[in-house]
Protein backbone atom coordinates (compact mmCIF):
# COMPACT_ATOMS: atom_id res chain seq x y z
CA UNK A 1 0.00 0.00 0.00
CA UNK A 2 1.34 3.43 -0.90
CA UNK A 3 0.33 6.91 0.23
CA UNK A 4 -0.34 9.57 -2.41
CA UNK A 5 0.78 13.18 -2.38
CA UNK A 6 -1.98 15.41 -1.05
CA UNK A 7 -0.19 18.76 -0.66
CA UNK A 8 3.28 19.63 -1.90
CA UNK A 9 4.82 21.57 0.96
CA UNK A 10 8.21 22.25 2.51
CA UNK A 11 7.54 21.82 6.22
CA UNK A 12 10.81 21.69 8.12
CA UNK A 13 9.23 19.51 10.80
CA UNK A 14 5.67 18.74 9.72
CA UNK A 15 3.85 17.16 12.66
CA UNK A 16 0.76 16.84 14.83
CA UNK A 17 -2.11 16.23 12.38
CA UNK A 18 -5.59 16.29 13.92
CA UNK A 19 -8.91 16.11 12.09
CA UNK A 20 -11.59 18.58 13.14
CA UNK A 21 -14.78 16.74 12.15
CA UNK A 22 -16.88 19.82 12.92
CA UNK A 23 -15.19 21.90 10.22
CA UNK A 24 -14.04 18.95 8.07
CA UNK A 25 -10.48 20.25 8.06
CA UNK A 26 -7.04 19.07 9.09
CA UNK A 27 -4.89 21.02 11.52
CA UNK A 28 -1.16 20.32 11.52
CA UNK A 29 2.03 22.17 12.42
CA UNK A 30 5.56 22.94 11.31
CA UNK A 31 7.31 22.85 14.66
CA UNK A 32 10.52 24.69 13.85
CA UNK A 33 8.94 27.38 11.68
CA UNK A 34 6.36 28.07 14.37
CA UNK A 35 3.52 27.56 11.92
CA UNK A 36 0.01 26.25 12.54
CA UNK A 37 -1.73 25.00 9.39
CA UNK A 38 -5.39 24.51 8.56
CA UNK A 39 -5.83 22.32 5.50
CA UNK A 40 -9.10 22.06 3.57
CA UNK A 41 -9.10 18.82 1.53
CA UNK A 42 -12.00 20.02 -0.61
CA UNK A 43 -10.22 23.00 -2.17
CA UNK A 44 -6.64 22.05 -1.26
CA UNK A 45 -6.02 25.35 0.56
CA UNK A 46 -3.51 25.29 3.41
CA UNK A 47 -3.99 28.33 5.66
CA UNK A 48 -0.91 29.47 7.57
CA UNK A 49 -0.93 30.96 11.08
CA UNK A 50 2.34 32.43 12.37
CA UNK A 51 2.58 31.51 16.05
CA UNK A 52 5.93 33.15 16.78
CA UNK A 53 7.63 30.26 18.59
CA UNK A 54 8.11 26.51 18.18
CA UNK A 55 4.71 24.82 18.15
CA UNK A 56 4.85 21.11 18.94
CA UNK A 57 1.14 20.32 18.84
CA UNK A 58 -2.23 22.00 18.29
CA UNK A 59 -5.64 20.56 19.13
CA UNK A 60 -9.03 22.27 18.74
CA UNK A 61 -10.93 23.29 21.85
CA UNK A 62 -14.52 22.28 22.53
CA UNK A 63 -15.44 25.96 22.56
CA UNK A 64 -13.42 28.16 20.22
CA UNK A 65 -9.83 28.19 19.02
CA UNK A 66 -7.09 25.72 19.81
CA UNK A 67 -4.82 24.66 22.64
CA UNK A 68 -1.12 24.63 21.76
CA UNK A 69 1.97 22.97 23.19
CA UNK A 70 4.82 25.38 22.50
CA UNK A 71 8.45 26.17 23.14
CA UNK A 72 7.38 28.29 26.09
CA UNK A 73 4.66 26.05 27.53
CA UNK A 74 0.91 25.75 27.01
CA UNK A 75 -1.17 28.41 25.28
CA UNK A 76 -4.55 29.12 23.73
CA UNK A 77 -4.85 30.42 20.18
CA UNK A 78 -7.81 32.25 18.68
CA UNK A 79 -8.01 31.93 14.89
CA UNK A 80 -10.12 35.01 14.28
CA UNK A 81 -7.99 37.46 16.24
CA UNK A 82 -4.82 35.36 15.84
CA UNK A 83 -4.16 36.09 19.50
CA UNK A 84 -1.99 33.72 21.53
CA UNK A 85 -2.67 33.59 25.27
CA UNK A 86 -0.02 31.77 27.28
CA UNK A 87 -1.24 29.63 30.16
CA UNK A 88 1.61 27.89 31.94
CA UNK A 89 5.21 26.86 31.29
CA UNK A 90 6.13 23.83 33.42
CA UNK A 91 9.70 23.90 32.08
CA UNK A 92 10.61 27.58 32.37
CA UNK A 93 13.72 26.34 34.19
CA UNK A 94 14.74 24.26 31.13
CA UNK A 95 15.27 26.75 28.27
CA UNK A 96 16.88 24.04 26.13
CA UNK A 97 13.59 22.09 26.08
CA UNK A 98 10.49 22.46 23.90
CA UNK A 99 7.14 20.73 23.66
CA UNK A 100 6.60 18.11 20.99
CA UNK A 101 3.54 15.93 20.34
CA UNK A 102 0.19 16.20 22.15
CA UNK A 103 -3.39 14.87 22.17
CA UNK A 104 -6.59 15.11 24.18
CA UNK A 105 -8.20 12.26 26.14
CA UNK A 106 -11.90 11.45 26.57
CA UNK A 107 -12.18 13.81 29.55
CA UNK A 108 -10.92 16.77 27.52
CA UNK A 109 -7.45 16.85 29.11
CA UNK A 110 -4.51 17.83 26.89
CA UNK A 111 -1.51 15.48 27.14
CA UNK A 112 1.77 16.76 25.71
CA UNK A 113 5.44 15.98 26.25
CA UNK A 114 8.78 17.70 25.92
CA UNK A 115 12.28 17.09 24.58
CA UNK A 116 15.54 18.95 24.21
CA UNK A 117 15.70 21.13 21.09
CA UNK A 118 18.93 19.27 20.38
CA UNK A 119 17.99 15.89 21.87
CA UNK A 120 20.90 14.32 23.74
CA UNK A 121 19.73 13.65 27.28
CA UNK A 122 16.47 12.31 28.78
CA UNK A 123 15.37 15.70 30.09
CA UNK A 124 11.84 15.59 28.71
CA UNK A 125 8.61 14.90 30.57
CA UNK A 126 4.99 14.09 29.78
CA UNK A 127 2.41 16.52 31.14
CA UNK A 128 -1.35 16.81 31.37
CA UNK A 129 -3.07 20.18 31.06
CA UNK A 130 -6.43 19.82 32.80
CA UNK A 131 -9.47 21.84 31.69
CA UNK A 132 -9.05 23.80 34.94
CA UNK A 133 -5.63 24.95 33.73
CA UNK A 134 -3.76 22.85 36.29
CA UNK A 135 -0.71 21.00 34.95
CA UNK A 136 0.41 17.57 36.19
CA UNK A 137 3.58 15.63 35.40
CA UNK A 138 2.94 12.05 34.31
CA UNK A 139 6.36 10.79 33.18
CA UNK A 140 9.91 12.08 33.31
CA UNK A 141 13.36 11.05 32.00
CA UNK A 142 12.03 11.18 28.43
CA UNK A 143 14.30 11.66 25.42
CA UNK A 144 11.80 12.62 22.69
CA UNK A 145 8.16 12.64 23.79
CA UNK A 146 6.11 11.59 20.80
CA UNK A 147 3.07 9.54 19.76
CA UNK A 148 0.08 9.10 22.07
CA UNK A 149 -3.14 7.07 21.77
CA UNK A 150 -5.84 5.56 23.97
CA UNK A 151 -7.86 2.38 23.51
CA UNK A 152 -11.59 2.86 22.91
CA UNK A 153 -12.46 1.43 26.33
CA UNK A 154 -9.85 3.68 27.99
CA UNK A 155 -8.13 0.71 29.58
CA UNK A 156 -4.85 1.43 27.80
CA UNK A 157 -2.65 4.42 27.06
CA UNK A 158 -0.02 3.99 24.35
CA UNK A 159 3.08 6.17 24.29
CA UNK A 160 6.29 6.60 22.29
CA UNK A 161 9.64 7.92 23.49
CA UNK A 162 11.28 7.90 20.08
CA UNK A 163 14.89 7.46 21.15
CA UNK A 164 13.99 4.28 23.04
CA UNK A 165 12.62 2.87 19.78
CA UNK A 166 9.51 1.36 21.29
CA UNK A 167 5.78 1.70 21.70
CA UNK A 168 4.89 1.27 25.36
CA UNK A 169 1.54 0.42 26.89
CA UNK A 170 0.26 1.74 30.21
CA UNK A 171 -2.78 0.95 32.31
CA UNK A 172 -4.97 4.05 32.17
CA UNK A 173 -7.56 5.38 34.61
CA UNK A 174 -9.88 7.77 32.80
CA UNK A 175 -11.26 9.36 35.96
CA UNK A 176 -7.94 10.14 37.63
CA UNK A 177 -5.67 10.32 34.53
CA UNK A 178 -3.23 7.97 36.28
CA UNK A 179 -1.02 5.69 34.19
CA UNK A 180 1.01 2.61 35.13
CA UNK A 181 3.49 0.84 32.87
CA UNK A 182 2.35 -2.52 31.50
CA UNK A 183 4.60 -3.66 28.65
CA UNK A 184 6.45 -2.91 25.44
CA UNK A 185 4.02 -3.36 22.55
CA UNK A 186 6.79 -3.42 19.97
CA UNK A 187 10.50 -2.56 19.81
CA UNK A 188 11.83 -1.52 16.42
CA UNK A 189 15.19 -2.38 14.98
CA UNK A 190 17.01 0.97 14.46
CA UNK A 191 17.74 -0.17 10.91
CA UNK A 192 13.98 -0.03 10.21
CA UNK A 193 13.62 3.52 11.49
CA UNK A 194 12.44 5.39 14.56
CA UNK A 195 8.84 5.39 15.89
CA UNK A 196 7.40 8.91 15.81
CA UNK A 197 3.74 10.03 15.81
CA UNK A 198 0.87 7.57 16.22
CA UNK A 199 -2.87 7.12 15.93
CA UNK A 200 -5.35 4.30 16.56
CA UNK A 201 -8.14 2.82 14.42
CA UNK A 202 -11.63 1.73 15.47
CA UNK A 203 -10.43 -1.88 15.82
CA UNK A 204 -7.76 -0.88 18.32
CA UNK A 205 -4.75 -1.28 16.05
CA UNK A 206 -2.01 1.34 16.19
CA UNK A 207 -0.69 3.23 13.16
CA UNK A 208 2.86 4.39 13.80
CA UNK A 209 4.89 6.78 11.64
CA UNK A 210 8.45 5.58 11.09
CA UNK A 211 10.95 8.43 10.94
CA UNK A 212 13.81 7.63 8.56
CA UNK A 213 11.78 4.66 7.37
CA UNK A 214 9.42 6.27 4.86
CA UNK A 215 6.41 4.35 6.06
CA UNK A 216 3.53 3.91 8.45
CA UNK A 217 3.18 0.56 10.20
CA UNK A 218 -0.01 -0.81 11.68
CA UNK A 219 0.58 -2.79 14.85
CA UNK A 220 -1.67 -5.20 16.73
CA UNK A 221 -0.94 -4.05 20.30
CA UNK A 222 -1.98 -7.34 21.89
CA UNK A 223 0.55 -9.43 20.01
CA UNK A 224 3.07 -6.80 18.90
CA UNK A 225 2.73 -7.85 15.29
CA UNK A 226 2.98 -5.58 12.25
CA UNK A 227 -0.20 -6.28 10.28
CA UNK A 228 -0.03 -3.59 7.58
CA UNK A 229 2.43 -1.12 6.10
CA UNK A 230 1.95 2.06 4.09
CA UNK A 231 4.86 3.29 1.99
CA UNK A 232 5.31 7.07 2.09
CA UNK A 233 7.27 8.91 -0.66
CA UNK A 234 9.22 10.87 1.96
CA UNK A 235 11.78 9.19 4.19
CA UNK A 236 11.19 11.20 7.36
CA UNK A 237 7.58 10.22 8.02
CA UNK A 238 6.51 11.96 11.22
CA UNK A 239 2.86 11.39 12.17
CA UNK A 240 -0.60 10.37 11.01
CA UNK A 241 -4.27 10.65 11.87
CA UNK A 242 -7.57 9.44 10.47
CA UNK A 243 -9.95 11.98 8.99
CA UNK A 244 -12.25 12.74 6.11
CA UNK A 245 -16.05 12.58 6.09
CA UNK A 246 -16.02 8.87 6.99
CA UNK A 247 -12.80 8.90 9.05
CA UNK A 248 -11.36 6.45 6.52
CA UNK A 249 -8.51 8.61 5.18
CA UNK A 250 -5.12 8.42 6.87
CA UNK A 251 -3.42 11.83 6.67
CA UNK A 252 0.38 11.70 6.96
CA UNK A 253 2.89 14.45 7.79
CA UNK A 254 6.58 14.47 6.89
CA UNK A 255 9.83 16.32 7.59
CA UNK A 256 12.28 18.07 5.27
CA UNK A 257 14.92 18.92 7.90
CA UNK A 258 18.33 17.49 6.97
CA UNK A 259 17.08 15.93 3.74
CA UNK A 260 18.48 16.18 0.22
CA UNK A 261 15.89 17.73 -2.16
CA UNK A 262 17.38 15.74 -5.02
CA UNK A 263 16.94 12.47 -3.16
CA UNK A 264 13.75 13.30 -1.24
CA UNK A 265 11.88 15.95 -3.28
CA UNK A 266 8.55 15.51 -1.45
CA UNK A 267 9.99 15.80 2.06
CA UNK A 268 7.86 18.11 4.21
CA UNK A 269 4.69 17.43 2.22
CA UNK A 270 1.31 16.10 3.28
CA UNK A 271 0.18 12.65 2.11
CA UNK A 272 -2.97 10.54 2.35
CA UNK A 273 -4.12 6.95 1.88
CA UNK A 274 -7.32 4.97 2.42
CA UNK A 275 -6.09 1.84 4.20
CA UNK A 276 -9.48 0.11 4.38
CA UNK A 277 -10.13 0.86 8.06
CA UNK A 278 -11.64 3.77 9.95
CA UNK A 279 -10.30 5.86 12.77
CA UNK A 280 -12.11 7.45 15.69
CA UNK A 281 -13.13 11.05 16.28
CA UNK A 282 -10.51 13.27 17.87
CA UNK A 283 -11.18 14.65 21.35
CA UNK A 284 -11.09 18.40 21.88
CA UNK A 285 -9.71 20.31 24.85
CA UNK A 286 -12.42 21.30 27.31
CA UNK A 287 -10.53 24.20 28.87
Amino acid sequence: MKAELLLKWDAVVGEGPVWDYRQQCLYWVDILRGHLYKYDPVNGHNQVFEIGQYVGAAVPRSSQGLVLALYQGFGLFDEESQKLTMLHDPEAHLPENRFNDGKVDDKGRFWAGTMQVDPKDPQGSLYVLNPSGEVETKLDSIYISNGLAWSADNQWFYYIDSTRGRVARYYFNLETASIRYDKEVIVLDPAVGVPDGMTIDESGNLWVAIYDGGRIISVDPEHGEIIEQVEVPAKKTSSCTFGGENLDTLFITTISENTDPAQDPLAGSLFAVKPGVRGTKANFYKG
